[in-house]
């Protein structure tokens, strides 16, 4: 089973180098909110997913 791992950034003056830092490291971009849309994001902010790597997972015993 895939497993993916979400991460949200606040918009700021960095935001450029974070989301090529993190694109480096797999994350990809997968929304942005404009104003206040999720409880958990800051106003403006971008919303990022990568799929989980395997041995994070642990097998059912």
């Amino acid at each position: 089973m895939r497993r993916f791992g979400y991460r949200v950034i606040d918009t700021g003056r960095e935001v450029e180098a974070d989301l090529n830092r993190l694109g480096a490291e797999g994350w990809r971009v997968v929304g942005v909110t404009t104003r206040k849309q999720l409880l958990i994001a800051p106003p403006q902010a971008i919303i990022l997913m990568r799929e989980a790597p395997q041995e994070t997972l642990t097998a059912p015993t």
